[in-house]
Formats: structure tokens, sequence, C-alpha cells
């Protein structure tokens, strides 16, 4: 209304000007013919400055009511579409709920094309196109509303997912760099983060993400300790690279960094033994690694090492080395077994017997102590029915090995022998499957 106002008070300064040039015309045509000159011609020059001014005013107010009307109308299309589009984005919707996905899409693209900053309908087509398995389009639709909505975390996320559904390491890499700059507290996208890194081999990356993680963990908490494994885990990868590209003072370093966060990771000493230049030095850090963390790998492996570094008196030294484990650590079954296994293969079968007699009364039960026994009866008192009875159920057969019959002709099987052939008519053809077998 004011525009309306404005728009004829400015026509009417317009006409008031025209008047008074028109009751004053012999002014006029003198100013006219005797051109500019300020003598005698001062109320001419007033009435065109007033004319001006009102013609000026009443076209710029009446370009702001113009603009003002054109407003509206753009205002109400605006609006009126917004209404379309949020009516097709609930039966999107719904019929995305009734399972008609053809249906659901079509009107997703539909209220997007509508309304490209309607952020409800990006994310469900882009949540429907990845439960459809459909990442390309899923990462248009994303891509094309970060154009409208470049900071909204939302977008980024999904974009994650798509790029990981995409399979798309570079730019799922790019895309979480980007994401961990902004947001560098969020421990999923760290975490992620280093899962990228890890799966691509950059294995320093990942130990810088994982100790950046590491700094804002609380002493003590779960996720410290989660921070640390991973640091000595990024560290032993990086060492073992390191390693076998011929770095040996890299590895080293790698190395000591991991025993500073982990003093009982295994493959850690593992790999420090294989760095040594003597057996000696190199048995001692298996020694040291099990007195740090018992595992059967240091006694597998040094047993390996003694034998190639003393292969007459190995025998003896590794006898007085496990029974110096099994005196310090009793409880420890691994090495109960190797020891009684390690006698039976040098023949002291009461040692092994023994050994596999107290594995039983530890509650040690399974394939690993039926095969010992079936050894001890084997070797010891040369009893083949108890072996083969030890065995079996090392294999998890507890009954008689039975023979399956089978057709030469068509191959059909059966637990016993026929004359004729049920399915081929074929006579005397059964004869014992040398492929299958049962127990009864």
């Amino acid at each position: 209304m004011i525009y309306r106002i404005m728009l004829f008070g400015g026509l009417l300064v317009l006409l008031g000007a025209a008047y008074m040039v028109y009751l004053n015309p012999t002014e006029t045509s003198v100013a006219l013919t005797q051109g500019v000159k300020v003598d005698g011609t001062m109320p001419f020059f007033l009435l065109v400055a007033i004319a001006l001014g009102g013609f000026g005013s009443g076209l710029f107010f009446s370009l702001l009511a113009l603009r003002r009307q054109f407003s509206d109308f753009f205002r109400e299309l605006r609006d009126k579409r917004k209404k379309t589009a949020q009516q097709t984005l609930l039966e999107g919707i719904e019929a995305g709920f009734k399972g008609d996905t053809k249906k659901a899409v079509a009107s997703l693209h539909k209220v997007v094309k509508l309304d490209k900053r309607n952020m409800e309908a990006v994310l469900a087509l882009a949540r429907l196109q990845l439960r459809e398995r459909q990442p390309e389009p899923a990462l248009k639709t994303l891509d094309a509303a970060l154009e409208f909505h470049p900071e909204d975390p939302r977008l980024h996320w999904y974009r994650i997912q798509v790029l990981k559904a995409l399979d798309d390491p570079l730019r799922m890499t790019n895309q979480l760099l980007f994401m961990k700059a902004r947001y560098p507290r969020n421990r999923a996208l760290m975490t992620m983060l280093v899962e990228q890194f890890g799966s691509r081999g950059y294995w320093r990356e990942a130990l810088e993400v994982w100790q950046e993680i590491s700094k804002g963990e609380t002493k003590g908490s779960q996720e410290k300790r989660q921070a640390v494994s991973g640091i000595a885990n990024c560290a032993y990868e990086l060492a073992r690279r390191q390693w076998l590209a011929g770095n040996r003072d890299d590895a080293a370093a790698s190395l000591k960094l991991v025993f500073d966060n982990d003093k009982e990771h295994t493959a850690a000493y593992l790999l420090k033994a294989e760095m040594e230049t003597k057996r000696t030095d190199a048995l001692s850090v298996l020694k040291s690694g099990f007195w740090k963390k018992p595992s059967a790998v240091f006694l597998l492996e040094g047993e390996r090492l003694q034998v190639a570094d003393d292969p007459e008196n190995s025998s003896a030294k590794i006898l007085k080395f496990y029974r110096k484990v099994l005196s310090r650590n009793p409880e420890y079954r691994p090495a109960r077994w190797l020891y009684a296994r390690f006698c039976l293969e040098h023949q002291k079968f009461d040692e092994a017997e023994v050994a596999a007699k107290r594995l039983r009364e530890s509650g040690f039960d399974g394939p690993l102590l039926e095969v010992l026994a079936g050894e001890l009866a084997c070797r010891k008192e040369h009893r083949l029915e108890v072996a083969v009875d030890h065995f079996k159920k090392a294999l998890g057969c507890s009954e008689r090995l039975e023979p399956v019959f089978a057709c030469k002709v068509c191959d059909r099987l059966s637990p016993s022998w026929k004359y004729r052939c049920p399915h081929c008519d074929s006579y005397n053809s059964y004869d014992i499957s040398e492929r299958i077998c049962s127990f009864d």
C-alpha cells in the first residue's frame, strides 16, 4: 500500500510542475531563446528541477512497486512449489514403507526437482539409493545437494557411506580427511580414517592418526587402551615393511615404538628375533617374549632356532627349557602338550605319558590330546586298535568305519551291496566306493 501512495505522490508532483510551466510561458520562451542565464530565468530552473525530481521520484517508486509485485508473485509460486514438494515427499515416504521402491524413487526425484533445498528429500533419496545398491546415483544426489548446503555434516557423512559402497579409497580418504579437519574430536571419523589408511597400507599415516586419538583420551580408559594398541599395531606393520625393504635402522626404531606402547606384542618379538644376526640373540628375544606373554609360537620358533644353532645338543637344551617353563608356569597347557610331543618324538615315552596324564587331569581335552594318546599307544605299547580309536576321536569319529557302495553305471550310492541297482536296473554293478565312507 505504501508503494502505491508514493507512486501517486510522485505523479502529483510531476503534474504540479508541468502546470507551473504552463502558467509561465513567457519566461520559458525567453530562457530557451537566450540560453542558460541566471538573470531573469530563476523561476524556470526551479520549475525544471521540480519537474525532474517529480519525474525521477515517480519512476523510482513505480519501479519499487513493480518489484514488490513481482516479489509477491514469485514468493507465492515458490510457496506453492514447496507445498507440492512436501506433499510429494510424504507420498514417496509412504511408498517406501509399502515396499514400492520405484514409486518412492520417482516421488523423491520429483521433490528434489521441485525444491532442491529440501534436505529431507535429499537424505531419504540417498538412503533409498544406497539400500537399493545404487551408489553412483546416490553420489550425484548428494553432490547436487552440497552445492546448496556445503556445510551440512549429514551430506558429508552419507557421502562417506556412498564412497565406501563404491569402493573408491582415494576419494573416501580425501572425504575423511576433510571431515577430520572440520571435526577433529569425532572418534568415529578418526577410526574410519585409520581403517582406510590401514587398508591401503599407509601405516605411517594410520600411526599418526592413532597418536592424535590417544592424546584426547583419558588415561586408563578403554578408549585409551584401544588407541595405544592401535599405535603398537601400526608401528609393527610399519617396522615389518621397513625390514622387508632393507631399512634395518628404521625398523628397529619402529619396533621400539611398539614395545613402548605394548610390551606383550607377540609379533613384534618374532620380528625382532628375525632381525637378529646371531641365533643366540634371536633365542634370547624369543625367551624374553615368552616370559612377557606365554605363547606356543615362541616355543615352536625356539625349537627351530635351537636345532639350527646346535643340532647335536639341541634336544637336551630344548627339554631343559621346557622343564624350566613348566616349573615356572605349570598352568600353561600348550607348553605341556608341546613338551609331551617333543618327548614322544625323541623316544622319551615315560615323560610323554606323564605329561599326557597331567594334561588330562588339568581338563585339557580335545583332538590334540587324542592324537598324543594315539601316538603313545602306537609307539610305546604297540596297540594299534587303541591308537585307531584315539585317532578316530580326534577326527570326530566315535563309531566304526563302514564302506559305502556305489553303482559303476549311474554312480548312485547305497549303504549296503545290491545285486541290482534300483535306479538304472543294472545287475552286479555295485562295489565299494573309493571316495566316500560312513561311520555307524
